[in-house]
């Protein structure tokens, strides 16, 4: 497809340079470059919205943005020499790195049709959160057999029990609304207050904690739940939570902070005596569960069309302020990751 005529020759993008963290006006640029030529295998879009994800924090953190940042995309199709499912215009979403720009290079594989029912700033915010937790509990759902194949149903999470901790952020909002609508019971940790607390029972979540006044895992029985999906993926976490894992079930951490940096399967990070029957895996350095794909993608749509899955805005940002969104997300907060609820948004019209 020839590609559709460019309104500017040059454009927006995010660098992060030295040694940067807190307060990141300090080492986050907006810098000026040309606009990508797609190659054949590629395709350019116009980017409308991203958002803030708490990897995107560690990686800036631990020095890897220096050329640029991002992952979140969605946005409209400029060029796609050798597209096959997409077309110049195509309103989509998916990933892109970097994708804190004005436009990002991708591939076909990494972007899906955006759901009509998502305006782009909502669409910017679900693929990273959506896809880490559908592909986790695609996986641990299938306890204790083996993975469970594309498209399998959900049956399996009938009367299973997960622990979802900082639910009423961006992951652990969408691994709340996924368990419960697969037939689970969730609980969940919280912060934000009687905002927070609401936002996460309106999810679906029957128990909520606040981690700051309450050990959730000391507060549970021996035995008393099937999957531990924690998003606060801090040290000795996983020591606490074992003893209420049921034998076959499974603690799953999304890493942050030093976790995150050590990128280990093993202490501290991990158990150093986990329960026999039990798995546990940091998702950073854990086997692939599934390619962050297209068909990734069409199962979050369908979702999202289904009303299974909706997401929660709680700040919107313009590029030149994605300093001041840093700081917001990487405030004082459970896991380090700010006290926000749901996501923060990057709107590129802002």
């Amino acid at each position: 497809l020839v590609a559709a005529t460019l309104t500017a020759p040059t454009m927006r993008a995010v660098h992060a340079v030295g040694d940067c963290g807190a307060p990141f006006v300090a080492c986050i640029q907006i810098v000026k470059l040309p606009v990508p030529t797609p190659s054949p295998s590629q395709v350019l879009i116009r980017v409308d919205a991203s958002s803030i994800n708490p990897s995107d924090v560690d990686t800036v953190e631990a020095g890897g943005c220096a050329r640029g940042c991002g992952a979140d995309v969605a946005g409209v199709v400029v060029a796609c020499p050798s597209c096959k499912s997409l077309k110049v215009g195509d309103s989509v979403w998916g990933f892109a790195q970097p994708a804190y720009s004005d436009f990002a290079l991708t591939t076909e594989e990494d972007l899906g049709l955006k759901p009509t029912s998502l305006r782009a700033l909502d669409a910017g915010t679900i693929p990273e959160v959506g896809l880490t937790s559908l592909f986790s509990l695609k996986r641990t759902g299938s306890l204790p057999g083996t993975p469970l194949p594309a498209g399998t149903p959900w049956k399996n999470f009938s009367n299973l029990t997960v622990v979802v901790t900082a639910g009423s952020g961006g992951t652990g909002s969408v691994g709340i609304q996924m368990a419960k609508a697969w037939g689970a019971k969730a609980i969940a940790t919280a912060t934000t207050g009687v905002e927070g607390f609401a936002f996460v029972r309106s999810l679906g979540a029957t128990y909520v904690t606040d981690y700051r006044k309450e050990d959730l895992f000391a507060s549970l029985p021996d035995d008393s739940v099937d999957i531990v999906y924690d998003n606060y993926g801090a040290e000795g976490t996983a020591d606490r939570a074992m003893r209420t894992i049921r034998p076959g079930g499974m603690y799953l951490m999304m890493p942050h902070g030093e976790c995150y940096e050590k990128k280990t399967q093993g202490p501290p990070c991990l158990s150093a005596n986990p329960k026999p029957g039990v798995r546990q895996l940091n998702y950073v350095t854990g086997p692939d569960f599934e390619v962050y794909s297209r068909t990734g993608l069409d199962e979050l749509a369908a979702l999202v069309t289904q009303g299974v899955l909706t997401t929660q805005i709680d700040r919107v940002y313009g590029l030149d302020t994605i300093a001041s969104a840093f700081n917001y997300s990487a405030g004082p907060g459970e896991g380090g990751v700010g006290s926000h609820i749901g996501k923060i948004a990057i709107s590129m019209a802002s």
